[in-house]
This record gives structure tokens, sequence and C-alpha cells, in this order.
């Protein structure tokens, strides 16, 4: 009689932490997106020459995004000084227009943890593309200034 109720309580414990485990699995890779505040201004055709003077690119893409997660841990919600840019993810890109000045960018993603990042960069007429990444080990929002090869296959944000 001792041991089954023994048993009953191991398998009881079994159940409890095998929920929580899968709970855990389910919302780990589930980011709630935000809206942006700031309103994108989408290009037909786009090209470097119509980016700059305020007028910046920013994508996610060009890293090696494995299959069973592409999509799901690639989001990421992006703010500059507060002001909210939307979320993003793998093979999209949005064009925003920004005052010149210091910035302070705020990005958060979601591995198995959120992951909240900050980063400080410069804007001025010479600013055109910010390539946003992410992979497993970091997170990286880099000016690069330059296209991205295959633009025309991303999805543009409006």
């Amino acid at each position: 009689m001792l041991h089954s109720k023994k048993i009953d309580l191991k398998n009881r414990n079994f159940i409890v932490i095998f929920m929580m485990f899968i709970t855990m699995l389910l919302n780990s890779c589930a980011l709630k997106p935000i809206l942006p505040t700031k309103n994108y201004s989408p290009i037909e055709n786009v090209s470097i020459e119509n980016l700059g003077n305020g007028k910046i690119l920013f994508y996610n893409y060009g890293y090696y995004c494995p299959t069973m997660t592409c999509g799901y841990t690639t989001k990421m919600n992006v703010k500059a000084n507060e002001i909210s840019l939307g979320q993003i993810n793998y093979g999209e890109y949005f064009i925003v227009e920004l005052d010149y000045g210091e910035y302070v960018f705020e990005t958060v993603y979601k591995d198995v943890l959120k992951i909240k990042r900050t980063h400080k960069v410069t804007i001025d007429k010479d600013t055109k593309v910010i390539k946003l990444s992410i992979n497993a080990f970091n997170e990286k929002l880099k000016v690069t200034n330059s296209l991205p090869a295959g633009i025309n296959q991303l999805y543009q944000l409006q």
C-alpha cells in the first residue's frame, strides 16, 4: 500500500514537471508583436539611391536560419528612442524616416528566454541601410549602407 502511494506521487510529480516543460517549450518561441507608431515609407523599386537623408531601410536577412526555427525565433521587436518601429521577421524589411541624431535602438527577441539589447547609432544624411540579425548566441544591429543580395525576394512591410 505504501509502495503504490510513492509511485503515484512520483507519477504526479513527473506529469507536473512534464507539463511545465511542454508549456515552456510552446511559449518559448512566441514573441508578442508591437505595432509601429512610426509610419513606414514603402518604395516600389528599392535602390540605394532612394535611401539616405533620414530614409532608412531595416532588414532581417542574410544569415543562417535553421528550417526548424526560422520564422519562430527570428522575429524581433524594434524601437528607436522609445518609438516603436514594429516587429520584423526573417526575410522582411521596412523603410522608415528618422530625424538626424543619436538613437538608442532597443531590440527584443525570444529564443528560450526573452532577450533585450540596446544599440547606439548615429543617424545622418548618409545612413541608408541597417541590418538586423539573430542567431542562438548573439544579435546584431549594424549599419551596412548596402542593400542585401536578393532584396527583391524579401517582403516589404507597409
